[in-house]
């Protein structure tokens, strides 16, 4: 899907930076570069529900055969803390309304953990419900 972040290439990221792929049209699933590598590329921490919860797993793995967008650095800790403070979250379960991608990336930068996404989605979602209904009443 094409996107309004830019594409990267894991050799040019940092330890911390936030990167992201498309799971749904209107989603992107969230992660943190860490400073461990495989086979030259950078592993990626991330709190999917595909892996049930926080896991460090392998770049492949995260892009799942997609293009990995930068979504930037938000905090202003540094980056071996961002990595520890992510990796201190592995095993961690997930749960979409209170722990998704999107808390872990801003908690593993110091920010309050919350769902900017979720909370759009939730909106569009209660307030195309409420378009239907007058749609319908009428």
């Amino acid at each position: 899907m094409p996107g309004f972040l830019p594409a990267v290439t894991p050799a040019s990221l940092s330890p911390g930076t936030v990167v992201s792929v498309w799971v749904f049209p209107f989603y992107r699933h969230k992660g943190i570069v860490s400073d461990r590598f495989i086979e030259g590329l950078p592993m990626v921490i991330s709190n999917s529900a595909r892996a049930g919860g926080v896991t460090e797993e392998p770049w492949d793995v995260f892009a799942a055969g997609q293009s990995v967008s930068l979504e930037g650095f938000p905090g202003n800790l540094p980056p071996y803390l961002v990595v520890h403070r992510a990796r201190s979250l592995v095993g961690k379960s997930y749960e979409l309304f209170t722990w998704n991608c999107d808390h872990l990336a801003l908690y593993a930068h110091g920010q309050k953990p919350e769902s900017p996404q979720l909370v759009g989605t939730v909106a569009a979602l209660v307030l195309g419900g409420i378009m239907l209904a007058a749609a319908r009443a009428r």
